[in-house]
């Protein structure tokens, strides 16, 4: 494809992407970009924390135990922009829009590589409606969400090259074309849904036999198993240690097998709907947003018509007009990881997942678009020729564009994702628990009136006694709320929280941290001893655990133990100046002032 003769559509391209996402540009962090970012402590020592995360599971620097993420290529990336430009979210999501608009790029060459150069006008089409379509908000206006950006984008690139190598055999061309695609994996595992679609690609416009197509597919397996090997030693299995919690994924709390596929059916129709009208858009469908149901309910038969329909649609046309075939073939195919059906993910739903499955449905919209007139569109003949449906395709994309943007303003931060969400999302306990948690952090912590903050800190307490109402043994949200109340005084309630949190989830570390604080700050030095001692054994690598427990200790006069907590908590984050601090103050205690002065100047030249 020569870059001279496709300029202006590769303009287009890039103009849109950046026009429809300039406006995340002065956005903060948000939801786990806290988990994988601001407060990842592996991640925050940069170009130094790179080898730790090859070897670390996805939220290791946070502190989590279990796991059942490695996603290493994402995390050091995460890491380099940490090295360059620390603590700076207008950097990391300038990243995620010009990786969004060099993705958008590559899909536009794919598609006319593999369709040749008289599709070149229905690939703008299709790449055009991809960019602006309003269900990518999560994942471009969302820092932690690049993963999705790199597997497409790095996948993209090895089917681009192995079409390369099959039009002009190249040794170095399949190489390179493998070794993009174990970058891809090294994203995120979902990029394993693309074997497939590399041997249907050849089948259906290379006109190979199945054999051979799927001996050539398989190829792609080798670096997927090199992933997979790597996982398997981090993780001690490909599915890790996590258990998924209920309200991570809904389904986990079907009463019986039936209820669990039938809701899973009606929620593949809900993406279907969500693709066809993306309104309105949440970051959260969690328990009980969507509601359980069994196949007695309409919806449930309508997704079972809906989907035959495709498959008919998908059969019929096969020979006769592919490219819709291979539309809805590559739904199927990338939508499959995300149903629940085949086997059980993290999540009951989630807009980001379909962030590669779209690509399906804006190959349909696109065509269905361009077939009228596609004996009149000459693409030698420049954009005059495809002037018509290049005109219906940009009224797509206004309306696509507006709510794009609209949706943008609502990841600024936690607090404006929530409470733009929370009007929607009324039914989910973990919206209610995430919008309390914007009320706390967001709002009452950065205020000094005590009015408004005590004002913000009840209504947080609302929010969480609201999700508290849908599922009654939410350990997060009764520590959130015991830690609401501890912020307004109220140590008797606060208490109560806490110890109702730990009874529903007897290792939740940050509930325990918190309230060994409480217990700290109330001079109850020995139940503060025993919790923390409770939090370390849940997690031995809590971070505020072993500082706040080496408190306790040195408080309670045993300095030489105190010494032993302070020494890994810099072990683990080597530059917070008051672990050092810390250890200086507690070898004064114990009469070393030599010892105490190698800290206190190591804490000090920090603190510059």
């Amino acid at each position: 494809m020569k870059l001279k003769a496709n300029r202006i559509p590769l303009l287009l391209i890039i103009g849109l992407g950046f026009l429809l996402y300039a406006n995340t540009l002065n956005h903060g962090y948000v939801l786990d970009d806290f988990s994988v970012i601001k407060d990842n402590f592996v991640v925050k020592k940069g170009l130094g924390g790179i080898p730790t995360i090859f070897k670390t599971h996805y939220r290791y620097g946070y502190g989590f135990v279990q796991a059942n993420l490695y996603r290493p290529l994402s995390l050091s990336l995460f890491a380099l922009q940490w090295e360059i430009f620390p603590d700076n979210p207008s950097f990391a999501h300038l990243c995620n829009v010009l990786a969004y608009m060099l993705m958008s790029c590559l899909l536009f060459v794919f598609l006319q590589l593999l369709w040749g150069k008289e599709f070149k006008w229905l690939a703008l089409m299709i790449v055009l409606l991809f960019v602006a379509h309003p269900i990518h908000t999560e994942v471009v206006a969302n820092i932690k969400s690049i993963d999705d950006i790199l597997a497409f984008g790095f996948s993209l690139g090895a089917m681009i090259l192995l079409l390369k190598h099959e039009n002009q055999p190249n040794t170095k061309k399949l190489m390179l074309s493998l070794l993009l695609f174990a970058l891809a994996c090294f994203s995120k595992e979902s990029a394993v849904s693309v074997i497939p679609v590399i041997a249907l690609m050849l089948i259906m416009f290379r006109n190979m036999e199945w054999s051979i197509a799927l001996k050539k597919a398989v190829l792609f397996i080798i670096p997927f198993m090199v992933y997979v090997f790597a996982r398997i030693s981090v993780l001690g299995s490909f599915s890790g240690n996590k258990t998924i919690a209920k309200i991570d994924n809904l389904l986990m709390a079907a009463p019986s097998e039936a209820v669990r596929l039938a809701t899973a059916i009606k929620i593949m129709g809900l993406y279907l709907w969500k693709l066809v009208f993306p309104h309105p858009l949440m970051n959260d469908y969690s328990l009980n947003q969507i509601s359980m149901v069994d196949f007695g309910n309409q919806w449930v038969w309508l997704t079972i018509l809906l989907y035959s329909f495709l498959v008919i649609v998908m059969v019929k046309l096969w020979k006769k007009s592919p490219i819709i075939s291979f539309g809805i073939i590559f739904y199927f195919i990338t939508i499959s990881l995300y149903s629940n059906i085949l086997f059980t993910i993290g999540t009951s739903f989630g807009e980001r997942l379909l962030f590669i499955p779209s690509l399906g449905f804006c190959v349909l919209l696109g065509y269905l678009i361009y077939m009228p007139f596609k004996k009149k569109i000459l693409p030698n003949k420049g954009f005059k020729s495809a002037r018509q449906p290049l005109l219906i395709v940009a009224l797509i994309v206004a309306v696509y564009g507006f709510k794009t943007v609209d949706r943008n303003k609502a990841w600024k931060d936690n607090y404006t994702l929530y409470t733009t969400d929370v009007e929607n999302c009324d039914k989910s306990a973990r919206c209610h628990y995430y919008h309390g948690l914007g009320l706390m952090k967001e709002k009452a912590m950065q205020l000094k009136d005590p009015q408004m903050k005590n004002s913000y800190l009840q209504q947080a307490v609302q929010a969480f006694d609201r999700a508290i109402q849908i599922l009654p043994k939410y350990s997060d949200a009764w520590g959130q709320k015991g830690l609401a109340y501890y912020r307004l005084g109220d140590f008797q309630h606060a208490d109560a929280a806490y110890k109702e949190a730990i009874k529903h989830n007897p290792n939740n570390v940050n509930v325990l941290s918190n309230w060994g604080s409480m217990y700290f700050q109330n001079k109850r030095y020995q139940e503060a001893k025993v919790v923390y001692e409770q939090a370390l054994k849940a997690n031995p690598n809590h971070l505020d655990a072993l500082a706040n427990y080496g408190a306790t200790l040195g408080t309670l006069g045993e300095y030489q133990q105190a010494i032993v907590y302070f020494k890994k908590a810099i072990a683990l984050r080597p530059n917070e100046p008051n672990y050092y601090r810390m250890v200086g103050v507690t070898y004064q205690n114990l009469g070393n002032q030599q010892q105490a002065n190698i800290y206190l100047q190591k804490a000090q030249q920090l603190s510059r």
